[in-house]
Parts: structure tokens; sequence; C-alpha cells
């Protein structure tokens, strides 16, 4: 069971700013793995597999800006951008009636207004602070109570703390 504790971040709240940097930094990396992908599958015609990409990325400004856990689920979450288009693509070419078009591939996130997702596994958060029901971010200062009632408990539960903006 995957357990989900949801924040709305609006632009009053006082960790707007943060979350608003993670996105950014969240996007950099996203438009560098893309642009990997991009390349490959031109040359190619087939997409990087995970192993690759992280290989290829982990060394960047874009990867360490965020912390380790962060930075892979970003990448795992484009794998499977890429993976669902080439799903598409399988399925347009046997019944193209299904679909207004052909299937373009991922494209890249704004420059500058552009704004990616963070996830933070339970993996990704500070320990001490999490058995009391605080979930504490690494590499940031964003401090929430989480209600979700598993983070405090054994290390097979799996708590995702998304922060959105």
């Amino acid at each position: 069971m995957r357990l989900v504790d949801r924040h709305i971040i609006n632009r009053t709240h006082n960790f707007w700013a943060w979350c608003d940097e993670l996105a950014f930094k969240s996007k950099n990396l996203y438009n560098l793995a893309n642009y990997y992908c991009r390349q490959h599958f031109f040359c190619t015609g087939h997409s990087l597999d995970l192993t690759k990409l992280y290989h290829a990325t982990k060394d960047s400004d874009a990867y360490r800006a965020l912390p380790t856990k962060v930075s892979k689920q970003i990448i795992k979450c484009l794998v499977a951008t890429w993976r669902g288009y080439f799903q598409a693509m399988g399925e347009w070419s046997k019944h193209p009636q299904k679909f207004l078009g052909k299937p373009k591939i991922p494209k890249y996130k704004n420059k500058t207004q552009g704004r990616n997702a963070v996830i933070y596994s339970k993996e990704s958060v500070y320990k001490a602070p999490l058995k009391d029901g605080i979930c504490h971010l690494s590499m940031s200062e964003i401090m929430h109570t989480c209600s979700c009632g598993y983070c405090n408990r054994s290390e097979d539960s799996t708590c995702y703390c998304l922060l959105y903006n």
C-alpha cells in the first residue's frame, strides 16, 4: 500500500519560496535527463534505460542540487514518461484511429517558468524528527507535521510527501 501525505502550498504559505526553488531545481534535472534521452533517441531510435540515464546525470550540478533519492525519483518519472511514449507509439501503429495524431516525444519544461514535481520518499527525510511525526525534508528548511500516521512506524511502511505549488 502506498500512503501519501499531500500538502497544498499556496503563494502566501511560508514554504512557498522553498517549494518553488525545489520545483525549479527539479525542472532543471528533468530537462537535463530529457536532453540525454532525446539525443539518444535521435541517434538510435531507442530510449535510455534507468541505469544509463542515472550514470549520465549523476555528476551534474542539477543532480547534486537535490537530495539523491529525490533526484532518482525525478529520473524514474522521466523514464516512465518515455516508456509511455513508446507504448503509445506501439498502439498508434496498430490502431491509429484511437488517436487524434501521432504521439510526440516528451518535451522540455519551460526554461524560466517551468516547474516539475518533487517527490520526497520516506528515505529522503530526516529520521530523528520523523519519529515525532514531523516530516523535515532533507536539504531544505521545510518541516511539517505528517498526518498519515505511518511515518513513525516500522521501516517497511512507506509514506510519500508530495509538495505542489
